[in-house]
C-alpha cells in the first residue's frame, strides 16, 4: 500500500507540472497572433484552432490530475483507517 501511495504522490506532481505547462501553452497560444481582433483572454480565441486545441490539452490535464488526487485520498483514507484498528 506504501508503495501505491508513493507511485500515486509522484503522479499527482506530475499532473500538477503537466496542469501548470499546458496552461502557459494556452496563454502563449491565446496571444500569439498579434493581428487576432479579439484579446487573448476572449472567449472568442476558442474559434482559432490552434488556442482551441491547446484549451483542451490544458482540461485533459486537469482531468487526469483529478483522477490521481481521487486516488491519492482514497488511498490516504486506507492508510489512516488500518491505523485506527488494531
Amino acid at each position: 500500500m506504501r508503495a501505491r501511495l508513493a507511485m500515486v504522490t509522484e503522479q499527482v506532481d506530475f499532473a500538477l507540472a503537466e496542469v501548470a505547462l499546458r496552461g502557459a501553452a494556452y496563454r502563449r497560444a491565446a496571444q500569439d497572433a498579434a493581428d487576432w481582433q479579439w484579446p487573448p483572454e476572449s472567449p472568442q480565441n476558442l474559434a482559432r484552432p490552434v488556442v482551441a486545441r491547446a484549451l483542451l490539452a490544458q482540461l485533459t490535464a486537469v482531468a487526469r490530475l483529478r483522477l490521481w488526487a481521487q486516488e491519492l485520498y482514497w488511498l490516504q483514507e486506507q492508510v489512516r483507517l488500518r491505523a485506527m484498528v488494531p
